[in-house]
C-alpha cells in the first residue's frame, strides 16, 4: 500500500513537470518572470497531498486485561494474566494540505522560507498480543489535524530556460489540533523534527509553479501517557505496549508563487 501511494505521488509530480514543460515549449522558450528571483521577499500559497504514519517502538511490557501493569506474584487471577501487546502502523491514507509561503532571498542561490501548513489526515494503529490475538474493537483510529510550522533553507540550482531545481532542508514543529482525550491513543500536542525535500520551479507567464516533494521525520515521542480521562481503562495496556511513537510525513506540494 505504501509503495502504491508513493508511486501515485511521483506520477503526479512527473505529470506536473511534463505539463509545465509542454507549456514552456508552446511559448517558444520565451523567458518568463526574468526578475522573479531578484525580489528581496515574496509570498505564495500551497495546495498539496500528504500521507502520515508512525514509527512504533514496542516496549515488551506485561499488562493485565484491565489495563494495569502486571506484577509477578500478585493475585491477578487466570482471566487477568499478564500479556505483552505489540503496536503496528497498518494503514496509509491520503490527506490534503493547505498553506502559505513567506520567502526571504539571502543570496542568489539561497532563500529562507517559512511555510505554515495545515494537514488533514487519519492514521491507524493495530494491536495484537504474543498469541496473535487482536484488540477486541479492531484498529485504533488517530485523527491528525495538524498545523506545521517549518523554517527551511532553499538551495537553488542554475536556472535553465523556464525551470530551476532546488533542494530544501530545515526544521519544523507541529501542533496537533484534533486531540480526543477519551480516545484509546492520544498524541501530544507539540512535536518537532527535521524536514528535507526537492522541487522544481517552473516560470510561467504570470506566476511560478513548483511541484515539491518533502519528508518530515519527527524526533519527539508523541505518545501521551498521562490519560486520566481515557474512556476505557483497559485501553491503557495499548499505551504501555509502546515505549516510543514518532511521526513521519510524506508531502507532495504544489507551490504557487
Amino acid at each position: 500500500m505504501k509503495r502504491i501511494f508513493l508511486s501515485i505521488l511521483f506520477a503526479t509530480a512527473l505529470l506536473m513537470v511534463h505539463t509545465s514543460a509542454r507549456a514552456e515549449y508552446a511559448h517558444g522558450k520565451t523567458l518568463n518572470l526574468i526578475n522573479a528571483d531578484n525580489r528581496q521577499y515574496h509570498f505564495g500559497f500551497i495546495l498539496g497531498l500528504n500521507t502520515m504514519d508512525f514509527n512504533v517502538t514496542n516496549s515488551g511490557i506485561l499488562t493485565t486485561q484491565d489495563g494495569q501493569l502486571y506484577e509477578e506474584g500478585s493475585e491477578n487471577g487466570e482471566e487477568n494474566e499478564g500479556q505483552i501487546w505489540y503496536g503496528e502502523d497498518t494503514k496509509l491514507s491520503c490527506g490534503f494540505s493547505v498553506g502559505i509561503i513567506a520567502d526571504l532571498r539571502i543570496f542568489s542561490w539561497l532563500d529562507l522560507r517559512f511555510t505554515p501548513t495545515l494537514f488533514f489526515n487519519t492514521r491507524e494503529l493495530s494491536f495484537r498480543n504474543a498469541k496473535g490475538e487482536e484488540r477486541e474493537n479492531g484498529t485504533v483510529s488517530v485523527q491528525s489535524n495538524m498545523m506545521e510550522f517549518p523554517l527551511t533553507l532553499k538551495f537553488r540550482g542554475q536556472r535553465k530556460n523556464n525551470y530551476r531545481p532546488y533542494l530544501l532542508a530545515g526544521g519544523a514543529f507541529t501542533v496537533d489540533m484534533g486531540r480526543d482525550s477519551e480516545a484509546p491513543v492520544m498524541l501530544k500536542q507539540i512535536d518537532y523534527g527535521v524536514e528535507v525535500g526537492i522541487g522544481l520551479d517552473f516560470y510561467l507567464p504570470y506566476f511560478k509553479l513548483a511541484p515539491e516533494l518533502k519528508f518530515y521525520f519527527g524526533l519527539g515521542d508523541v505518545l501521551e501517557r498521562d490519560r486520566p480521562e481515557i474512556a476505557e481503562l483497559s485501553d491503557r495496556r495499548f499505551n504501555y505496549a509502546m515505549s516510543r511513537l514518532t511521526s513521519r510525513l510524506i508531502i507532495l506540494n504544489f507551490n504557487f508563487e
